[in-house]
């Protein structure tokens, strides 16, 4: 059976940097075919092409055109491998047969700010998505150091993965084809527990949860921890409303002494 797991790695500058530039070419590339297929779709609809015009490309058919044509004019395209270049696009076009299904909006740009474009890495030789306790190797980026233990299942059969960038923290996803009986399918254990006689759960604000038998679980959202970051985030986020008000006013500021400099000038 397929398992993906999720934990945050440890990449050195130099793997960090080739990471940061490889997301940098996917979201070019995925924002490059939403442009490429929006023009299409809109000449379409205002009828410059017809039924049996061409007004979709698809993205076997734009990784040519990257290929052939965009890879020379833009040779730094070449800093992303070829399949994860090909899997971005093909996540684009998945995107654009959502919106004409009726499942989804119409496709939007990636933007830099944003945190959900993920650099998918295939696995190409026997050795790649090998897990250690403390490390995996990862195509093209060869070892990277693991930054939490035990979150990945080590020995396992890796099928595919991805490295994700998220406020500064590089995270890795893996797919990994585990039997259902392993230790890692925690999905397993908890199923075919043994029949006991049943428990009653009280739900509480204080703890979250208390179990007939005495298990108590705390609410995480009222631990020291949690309630710091949160104090800690509205301090900021009241620090950065006070910068953003601070450069609208001083931008009205400038923008109505440009305007009078101009009006006494013509006046």
């Amino acid at each position: 059976m397929l398992k993906a797991f999720k934990t945050e790695i440890a990449p050195t500058k130099e793997q960090r940097m080739k990471i940061i530039r490889s997301i940098g070419v996917a979201r070019f590339l995925y924002n490059q075919y939403i442009a490429h297929n929006r023009r299409l779709y809109k000449m379409f609809q205002r009828g410059i092409l017809d039924e049996k015009q061409k007004h979709f490309i698809t993205a076997n058919d734009f990784d040519k055109y990257v290929n052939h044509k965009l890879k020379i004019k833009l040779p730094w395209i070449d800093k992303c491998g070829s399949k994860a270049r090909k899997k971005v696009l093909v996540n684009a076009e998945r995107a654009f047969r959502r919106f004409f299904s009726g499942m989804s909006g119409f496709p939007n740009f990636k933007k830099k700010t944003s945190q959900d474009v993920k650099l998918y890495f295939p696995k190409n030789n026997k050795g790649d998505w090998t897990i250690w306790r403390h490390k995996l190797m990862i195509p093209t980026l060869k070892q990277v150091k693991l930054k939490e233990f035990g979150y990945l299942p080590v020995g396992e059969k890796v099928t595919s993965g991805t490295v994700s960038y998220v406020a500064g923290r590089f995270y890795v996803s893996v797919v990994v084809d585990i039997d259902e009986k392993s230790k890692y399918n925690k999905d397993f254990e908890t199923s075919y527990h043994a029949v006991t006689d049943g428990v009653g759960i009280d739900l509480g604000v204080k703890d979250l949860a208390i179990v007939s038998d005495g298990k108590v679980f705390k609410n995480i959202n009222k631990s020291s921890k949690v309630k710091g970051l949160e104090k800690r985030l509205r301090r900021e986020q009241r620090c950065l409303s006070r910068k953003y008000e601070f450069r609208k006013k001083k931008g009205g500021k400038t923008a109505t002494a440009s305007a009078n400099i101009e009006k006494d000038d013509f006046s």
